[in-house]
């Protein structure tokens, strides 16, 4: 016997919506041959609903349940009948089941797909499109805020490697000041640049927001020459004429991180972490790089030294980026090195003609051991 059988002869009385007015009717429930037959005692409801197709809910205390004919139906019957909620139920497995709304999932995945493109374009067009242009909108004072933001944080991540400070030797800081003077005697730039040495055996250099250039240690240790230094150095001044490190942060931070630099939020944690992120693990863009070795090489004749130590700095690094473990990303990642190099000898105007070394021997000295 199925449990339809079993409650065929049951009836209960219920109270019928059928959702246009708020006034219930009166009515018998009971069951047809596949149907929950619905009867008001005035004979003017007359309803079939399939019990396939029933759905229903308790009330909160338990004490009644609501019946509707399907998952869309403006009709319901509250029933308060204990037998014949029990019964319903036992007919009708799928009584509590929720019905998918695929309409609203369609929509749901076209509005999502919608936004999602949206961001995939202000990420991947908008922002990098934008980002030249709006570098020359930030004021320089807040560029430099935002550089000596990202200095700190630098530090920071590489203390955990065994350590890391910014040197201050007396004599070390004289000498790349001598160095700066030389290569930037007749340069107008945005703001006034300050170098600083690291101290960590990472060979590797960076240009921060608002003129900042970080050298590292391991770097002075690998050049053979301070022309070599030069070279490296003129590169990220390069960079700095061209915004290149604001332009990174801008692409990187996305639209917080516009945000944040016009508006002048520049401490907030997106624009820093977004920012060190940038400087430190992402190669420039070829074009960038390029460029900035132009005007290195530009820099160094009008400074009246050659390029081919600079080659001669690429070249090496070529030869032992994959087997020295000190090489880090920013010199050893740049595409084509050994291109670079060819191009760095090119360039080179002074040839073995005598040149004015770019530091003395003793200031030579005092640079590489700035950090002791």
């Amino acid at each position: 016997m199925t449990a339809l059988d079993r409650y065929a002869r049951l009836e209960a009385p219920g109270r019928y919506f059928d959702g246009i007015s708020a006034q219930p009717k009166n009515v018998a429930l009971s069951f047809g041959e596949r149907t929950l037959v619905i009867m008001s005692y005035g004979n003017d409801v007359n309803a079939h609903w399939p019990l396939a197709s029933l759905r229903g809910n308790p009330s909160a205390d338990g004490a009644t349940y609501q019946i509707m004919p399907h998952a869309d139906s403006d009709e319901r019957v509250v029933i308060d009948d204990p037998d014949m909620i029990a019964a319903i139920r036992a007919v009708c497995p799928d009584l509590t089941r929720r019905e998918v709304d695929r309409k609203g999932v369609r929509r749901a995945v076209f509005w999502g797909g919608g936004a999602v493109c949206a961001v995939l374009l202000m990420v991947f067009v908008i922002v990098p499109a934008l980002a030249t242009h709006l570098a020359q909108m930030i004021p320089p004072a807040r560029e430099q805020q935002v550089g000596n933001a990202v200095a700190k944080q630098v530090q920071r991540m590489f203390e955990s490697d065994g350590g890391a400070r910014y040197c201050e030797s007396a004599e070390g800081l004289a000498a790349l000041d001598t160095m700066r003077s030389r290569l930037t005697e007749d340069l107008d730039l945005r703001y006034p640049l300050r170098i600083d040495v690291l101290d960590h055996k990472l060979v590797n250099a960076f240009a921060l927001p608002g003129g900042r250039i970080i050298l590292f240690r391991g770097l002075l240790h690998e050049a053979d020459s301070p022309e070599e230094v030069a070279g490296v150095l003129a590169h990220e001044i390069g960079h700095v004429i061209h915004q290149d490190p604001t332009v990174g942060v801008l692409r990187a931070a996305g639209t917080a991180g516009m945000l944040g630099l016009l508006l002048g939020d520049v401490f907030g944690g997106t624009v820093v972490v977004a920012a060190s992120d940038a400087v430190v693990n992402a190669s420039y863009q070829r074009e960038a790089e390029q460029r900035a070795d132009e005007v290195a090489y530009t820099m160094l004749t009008e400074a009246g030294l050659p390029t081919k130590p600079f080659a001669s700095f690429f070249e090496r690094l070529a030869k032992e980026g994959n087997e020295r473990t000190g090489i880090l990303k920013y010199l050893a990642s740049h595409p084509d090195l050994a291109v670079r190099a060819k191009r760095a000898a090119a360039a080179d105007q002074i040839g073995d003609q005598s040149y004015t070394p770019i530091l003395s021997d003793r200031d030579w000295v005092a640079l590489r051991e700035i950090c002791n």
